[in-house]
């Protein structure tokens, strides 16, 4: 018990991604209105859909290119009106609240701990996401890639972030730092770093675990629609 109660002690900062942790992917019928509307067929855009986003997501091309780019041989490429609806349908299929994590936030926030965003996510895409979801403002800090220009899994993002977190009369320190992401390689990245990683997503759950192994206040895990469960198809995890 000794050593719990150390443990509950190191912990000051939770760190989450956006994207199949503070809500669920795509479901299959999300993308399929992007297929719709850009004409292309729904394999070919999911796999494009993911494919072109590294650059995306570091801000190093626009919306408008980056739809160009996942429409192109089709004639949407060329439509830049139609560029501009699928760039604002994108950020619309990302809207489905994983109530279990938003709902634990101040939970962590009550018991004093540091909130963090760190998320791959174009500019654009953000501060959209910031406009709708307000939920977002009980964040400390919000770092998104398409802002820092810089992507998960690269050491630079977590420097970043473990200096976010830092303060001139508390710096940070690496073992203080819980993240939770859906992608493997994100986690082992921060795991690299030395911050406390862990892998989380709303299809396979498993926060209350989580919770348990470092202290943390007990979130509600809430059991996911079954309809969502087998629908995962759209979800980064299938595609990185």
């Amino acid at each position: 018990m000794q050593n719990c109660r150390l443990f509950v002690m190191q912990i000051k900062h939770i760190v989450f991604d956006y994207g199949s942790v503070l809500v669920w992917p795509p479901s299959s019928n999300g993308c399929a209105r992007l297929a719709t509307t850009a004409g292309i067929p729904a394999s070919v855009l999911i796999e494009r859909y993911y494919l072109e986003r590294p650059p995306y997501d570091r801000d190093t091309i626009s919306n408008i290119e980056y739809w160009h780019r996942v429409a192109a041989g089709y004639p949407a490429a060329e439509d830049e009106a139609l560029l501009h609806r699928l760039a604002a349908l994108d950020v619309e299929i990302w809207s489905d609240t994983n109530r279990t994590t938003v709902d634990w936030l101040p939970n962590l926030k009550k018991a004093g701990l540091t909130l963090a965003v760190l998320s791959n996510m174009p500019e654009s895409f953000c501060t959209a996401l910031e406009e709708r979801d307000l939920w977002l403002n009980i964040f400390d800090h919000r770092i998104f890639s398409g802002r820092v220009k810089l992507n998960k899994p690269e050491p630079a993002i977590y420097k970043l972030l473990l200096d976010t977190l830092s303060t001139e009369a508390d710096p940070c320190r690496q073992e203080e730092v819980v993240f939770l992401d859906d992608l493997e390689h994100n986690v082992i990245g921060a795991r690299d770093m030395g911050i406390n990683a862990e892998v989380y997503n709303v299809f396979t759950g498993g926060l209350t675990a989580i919770a348990e192994k470092y202290g943390l206040p007990m979130p509600e895990e809430l059991p996911p629609p079954e309809s969502r469960l087998q629908d995962s198809i759209c979800a980064p995890h299938h595609h990185f």
